[in-house]
């Protein structure tokens, strides 16, 4: 336990350590002689960005804090999966252009679950964010939302070039990431993030992948107990 405290608390201090790095050398830059306007306009939106980069990983080492201490407040109520899948779509597909990723959302009309709005929009969008960045140009990520006997199942598919089993075994910790991925940015909190959304709602997630051949990520919820009265 002690060791993977500090293993913790170096990780998380090397990932504050680097925006705080570039703040520190963007303002020494900008006071070392008399910018233009536009120079000191590209400073302050290069320190915005760092600071936006800042309080989302803070943000992020909070929910977990409070995750593991038991602190979060669940709100106990019916949630329609299918409409926060919606919700989630129009950002997946703004990722998904750019990088010419063929993405395709599908669901029934409704999927009744007990849980938080937030919170589920977030493991979809998490999901679907790390399927999108993994996928090359011209490949496909597939998001489906279904219903099977009491339970909700989210699953994602991509194209990408998948995981090995020795990184699936790991690939939930906090702060890790896998080779490949250190090269593409992050703070290798996403998929921790996911687990912990997964497991407060009493939920399971499972990776399926193989090298060269893409990944899936399977997350099952329980139905909420009224779910069969919502859409009378």
């Amino acid at each position: 336990s002690f060791s993977a405290v500090r293993h913790f608390s170096a990780d998380a201090a090397h990932e504050l350590r680097t925006p705080l790095t570039i703040l520190k050398g963007e303002i020494e830059l900008a006071l070392r002689a008399s910018q233009t306007e536009e120079a000191y306009q590209h400073v302050l939106r290069s320190c915005l960005e760092e600071v936006d980069r800042l309080s989302g990983l803070v943000n992020d080492l909070l929910f977990l804090a409070r995750s593991d201490a038991g602190h979060l407040e669940r709100e106990h109520t019916a949630v329609n999966l299918a409409e926060v899948l919606e919700d989630v779509r129009p950002a997946l597909l703004a990722l998904a252009e750019p990088k010419a990723v063929n993405c395709t959302i599908t669901s029934p009309a409704s999927v009744w679950v007990t849980g938080n709005t937030s919170m589920l929009f977030r493991l979809i969008f998490n999901l679907g964010e790390n399927a999108i960045k993994y996928t090359p140009p011209r490949g496909r990520v597939e998001i489906r939302l279904s219903q099977q006997a009491n339970a909700a199942r989210l699953e994602v598919h991509d194209t990408g070039s998948g995981i090995t089993a020795e990184d699936r075994e790991q690939v939930f910790e906090r702060f890790y990431r896998t080779d490949s991925a250190r090269t593409r940015g992050g703070s290798g909190l996403g998929l921790a993030l996911v687990r912990s959304i997964v497991l407060l709602h009493n939920g399971q997630i499972w990776l399926d992948s193989e090298v060269g051949r893409g990944s899936c990520f399977l997350v099952v919820l329980p139905l909420d107990s009224e779910a069969s009265t919502k859409d009378v």
